[in-house]
């Protein structure tokens, strides 16, 4: 059986979840090495009785779920800031997720790299990356990571708006397939 028309659909749902997907990236400043953007795509794929979406997410796959759903930090900050990841299923320090202190530090080293920021200490003068990295390794496992949305929002939202346009492109699929078996 073809999927003519399903496959076209599938592939507007696809379309529109990565365009508006990158733009929330882009907008919440979620985007400092260009991995989870560059990698964020979908994929159609026609077997003879099926038809699949699915989306990738590359060489950002370990961490795509994080930057969506935010992780809830396990307390006891000071200062004024507040709590991020609120109403996230995640949270550090729970075990159930791998991951070090140390691969943590060395990621968020990178980062600071790829920003080009440098720290200050409360007399100004720099500090070492490393010290950096710490301070602020230390306020996101505190506080948190804020919760994007990058991809649950807008696939919820074009899902609900293209459901009724997909399920018309399927049947539309069987119903020329019907025509094909009477000729």
């Amino acid at each position: 059986m073809e999927f003519k028309n399903t496959i076209q659909a599938l592939q507007k749902l696809g379309n529109n979840v990565v365009r508006e997907g990158k733009g929330i990236l882009k907008r919440k400043k979620k985007n400092a090495s260009g991995t989870l953007s560059n990698d964020f795509d979908y994929l159609v794929t026609n077997q003879q009785d099926s038809v699949t979406l699915e989306f990738e997410f590359g060489r950002a796959e370990d961490y795509w779920q994080f930057v969506d759903e935010g992780v809830k930090g396990v307390g006891g900050f000071k200062g004024s800031g507040r709590a991020r990841g609120q109403g996230s299923d995640f949270k550090f320090g729970s075990g159930k997720f791998a991951g070090t202190w140390n691969k943590f530090k060395k990621n968020i080293k990178g980062w600071i790299r790829t920003k080009g920021l440098k720290g200050r200490d409360a007399k100004g003068k720099f500090i070492s990356n490393d010290s950096f990295a710490f301070l602020i390794q230390r306020s996101i496992f505190q506080r948190g990571l804020e919760r994007t949305q990058f991809f649950s929002k807008p696939f919820t939202e074009q899902l609900d708006k293209q459901t009724d346009n997909i399920t018309k492109a399927f049947a539309d699929d069987v119903e020329a397939a019907l025509e094909q078996i009477q000729v």
